[in-house]
């Protein structure tokens, strides 16, 4: 890609062209179907359901993932204030047409001031600091895309152009390390992982990371850079099936099919080590970590499963029930399915569901080092624990009973760099 594709003062308008046929977010797999009455409650992705917002709000970590605040308050702002004609009349964020006030909108025209400030500092040959503004704007076209619903026309291209700016902050590989993305082919169908390393030349054990259905491949810049970098680990981030470059992929009882398929592909990459294998999963990655972790024992390790969905969240129906629309919408488009038949839904995601599968029972004993990481909110509402301690014989949690949300991710990411630094290296 040369510079013209990101450089244009007009890239929010030029890039999508809007058309007046484009499908708003909030009705893609949930045609038909009403806002369901759940006040401020949890639900499977693990986010807050926020009242009159169709997408969850997560300012703390768009913040600590690399965003401004003022940037995001802008964006909601103007979001709030529209007068235009939403798709859901109590949703701010379901403004039809991709114009002011749409969600992709607005933060992809912040991103696009971000491109801006990054080639002026190309220009003056300040590659440290363009490469901090590709960062921000690749932060806002990931906000832009969520919750990347496959049919999200719009969304997808905000997705494609957060990860064409990413790729520039790899300009500097100095301060940024190396990075490559890497193609290969899961049931069929051709799928891009994204190998962050220190270089391409010394080998190097690596961590996996498959991303949950609430964030992005280009999520875990931070990660890499600020913990697993410093410890001489590289990080491979990988899309769960039914999302990114996995779209194609559907989600099944196999969770695990996109993750296994990179676990084959590492082996060709001459400086990865493909023995000293970790992974990190995300509330339902987790599952796909848990999956793969316990069919085939001898591949990582040690793992990391954050908030994990195994069994409890496919099959508690209270629980399902207490889902927002996004996360239901979410859900459910991954499966090729509409959330507006919820009801019906419920039922066939018990597939997902490690215990009815088979692969959780008496017998099951896994000695991979483990560490699951709990969120308070995750603590009320999953009772998968004692599954965990049965299967994951060396498992340690951490449960963090008194923390603030925008304390959560720190922790999580000082923990697991801890656990892969102690088990990965040497």
């Amino acid at each position: 890609m040369d510079n013209s594709d990101l450089s244009s003062s007009n890239l929010s308008e030029i890039l999508f062209k809007p058309k007046y046929d484009y499908v708003e977010t909030s009705v893609i797999s949930n045609s038909g179907c009403a806002l369901p009455d759940l006040g401020d409650g949890f639900h499977l992705m693990g986010s807050h359901f926020r009242a009159l917002w169709y997408r969850p709000l997560n300012r703390f970590s768009w913040a600590y993932l690399g965003a401004n605040c003022l940037d995001i308050d802008e964006a909601l702002a103007h979001i709030v204030m529209s007068d235009n004609e939403r798709s859901r009349d109590q949703c701010y964020d379901t403004v039809k047409q991709y114009g002011p006030g749409n969600w992709i909108y607005e933060f992809c025209t912040i991103g696009q001031k971000r491109i801006n400030q990054a080639r002026e500092c190309e220009e003056r040959g300040d590659l440290a600091q363009a490469s901090h503004q590709y960062r921000m704007a690749s932060r806002y076209f990931a906000i832009a895309a969520y919750p990347n619903l496959k049919g999200d026309d719009l969304a997808a291209q905000a997705s494609l152009y957060g990860r064409r700016a990413y790729r520039k902050i790899f300009n500097d590989p100095v301060n940024h390390g190396h990075y490559a993305e890497q193609v290969f082919s899961v049931a069929g169908e051709k799928v891009t992982g994204y190998l962050h390393s220190a270089n391409n030349t010394d080998l190097q054990p690596c961590v996996i990371i498959v991303t949950s259905y609430g964030s992005t491949a280009t999520d875990y810049y931070r990660f890499f850079s600020d913990y697993l970098r410093k410890e001489g680990i590289a990080l491979f981030a990988v899309d769960m099936p039914g999302q990114g470059s996995a779209s194609k992929v559907v989600l099944g009882a196999e969770t695990s099919i996109v993750l296994e398929a990179a676990v084959e592909h590492l082996k060709k990459v001459p400086y990865i080590d493909s023995l000293a294998l970790g992974a990190v999963g995300f509330h339902v990655s987790a599952n796909a970590v848990a999956r793969l972790a316990i069919t085939h024992p001898n591949i990582f390790k040690a793992i990391a499963l954050v908030s994990p969905a195994l069994h409890n969240a496919f099959v508690n129906q209270e629980l399902l029930n207490s889902m927002s629309l996004a996360a239901r919408s979410s859900l459910a488009n991954r499966l090729n399915l509409d959330a507006s038949t919820w009801d019906t839904i419920i039922p066939q995601l018990q597939i997902l569901s490690l215990r009815k599968q088979g692969l959780i029972s008496r017998n099951s004993r896994v000695s991979t080092k483990t560490m699951t990481l709990m969120m308070p909110v995750d603590l009320k509402y999953n009772n998968d624990q004692d599954l965990i301690d049965q299967v994951f014989t060396n498992n340690k949690t951490l449960a963090f009973t008194k923390m603030r949300v925008s304390e959560f991710a720190p922790r999580i990411f000082t923990s697991a760099c801890k656990l892969f630094s102690e088990t990965l290296k040497g």
